[in-house]
């Protein structure tokens, strides 16, 4: 497996620490400026039944990937971190770069890293016994076969559901883009039946029918599937104000 990864650079070189870049990765605190919008760590420990101890969790390893169907204007990433100068790795050398950031988790990131879904397997298989594997699914970057998620089912994998719209006209605001109802909840059938453990997301979601929505989830799967659910605010990065070449403006 061939993986595009997108080094730091350009816009985002405004907002990312210079002792976090690790060659063409990213060394990412969690929680080191507060606010704990990224439950990862919390919710992984809670879940888990291996015994982590204080293993740190919130210091992970970050891969970007190239690509992304979206064009959310808010997108801290930015166009430079979607669709900029990538280098190609093979699984191994990711490994063997995670291995070197004495860290614990490896974070697969995007864009979009569900486009390389595919792939998944090929990590988890070759991490270390000490890691733990996180990611994040859209329901949107494309089909998804149950094989590629079952594969990963893991329990050292704990994936991230990013529900970016709870109606059209929400998902339309938040990423400029028409949303596939049908291919979003087929994948989301796909995530659930293949067993491998998640939590939803809801970034900037419409209050007004966010509970409509999770009614639809609770329906189709039940009550526990929400379970560790939790909404992202929208940041206003400081280091970006002003700077009006945002993901809103690309191609």
């Amino acid at each position: 497996m061939r993986w595009k990864v997108v080094p730091i650079q350009g816009r985002q070189l405004k907002d990312v620490r210079g002792e976090d870049i690790f060659g063409d990765f990213r060394l990412c605190e969690t929680y080191r400026g507060g606010g704990g919008y990224d439950q990862f760590p919390r919710i992984f420990k809670r879940r888990t039944i291996s015994a982590l101890g204080d293993t740190d969790l919130g210091k992970q390893f970050v891969v970007q990937l190239y690509g992304c169907p979206l064009r959310c204007p808010y997108c801290y990433v930015t166009e430079d971190g979607v669709f900029g100068r990538y280098v190609e790795y093979s699984t191994e050398e990711l490994i063997a770069a995670f291995e070197m950031s004495k860290t614990n988790v490896f974070h697969l990131m995007g864009g979009a890293p569900a486009l390389y879904l595919e792939g998944w397997s090929d990590i988890v298989k070759q991490l270390p016994d000490y890691a733990v594997f996180h990611s994040d699914l859209m329901l949107i970057e494309q089909r998804y076969m149950f094989n590629w998620l079952s594969n990963i089912n893991k329990q050292n994998v704990l994936l991230a559901v990013n529900i970016k719209g709870v109606t059209q006209e929400d998902f339309r605001r938040n990423t400029q883009r028409h949303l596939d109802w049908t291919l979003f909840w087929t994948n989301l059938d796909t995530v659930v039946d293949s067993k491998v453990d998640f939590y939803f997301t809801f970034t900037n979601p419409d209050m007004e029918h966010i509970d409509e929505f999770k009614m639809m989830v609770i329906k189709r799967y039940g009550n526990r599937v929400l379970e560790d659910s939790y909404i992202i605010d929208l940041i206003e990065y400081d280091a970006l104000k002003g700077d009006t070449n945002g993901m809103s403006r690309m191609r």
